[in-house]
């Protein structure tokens, strides 16, 4: 499962924008192959990015980077398109330049911590927003 689905950019844009960036054989409907390609270079893209600072896939996907990868997959899907908008191209490089902050650490995902039973009778609570020193952070990917 990917950061972002057919659903989450139906639900944020409308199936308008989907017919419009998606239906290459043009039959009024948006066509799955091409949402798959556009949402699998979303998730390549976020997790380029991710890798940086967290093991990924980052699990449970954090709305910020599902939001990231909404905006790419339609700009991806729109390329060659001349439904292609300016607007799609700026929430694109915003996207970007999102995914790059957090890649710095400049921006974390918005996650609330996470506190582990010890087994021991005490718990620990720690920041899932911010890289833990000699290496990256499992979100919760089991």
């Amino acid at each position: 499962m990917g950061y972002a689905s057919k659903e989450d950019i139906d639900e944020l844009y409308g199936t308008d924008l989907l017919v419009r960036v998606a239906d290459y054989n043009k039959d009024g409907t948006p066509d799955p192959e091409v949402i798959a390609k556009g949402l699998q270079a979303a998730d390549e893209i976020c997790d380029a990015y991710l890798s940086a600072q967290y093991t990924i896939p980052v699990v449970p996907t954090p709305g910020v980077v599902k939001n990231c990868a909404i905006d790419i997959a339609v700009y991806k899907m729109a390329l060659g398109r001349t439904g292609r908008t300016d607007e799609m191209r700026v929430r694109y490089e915003d996207a970007l330049a999102l995914l790059e902050k957090i890649s710095t650490g400049k921006v974390g995902l918005g996650l609330p911590p996470e506190t582990v039973d010890n087994g021991d009778g005490t718990s620990t609570t720690t920041n899932p927003n911010v890289r833990r020193s000699g290496g990256s952070f499992d979100c919760g990917r089991a």
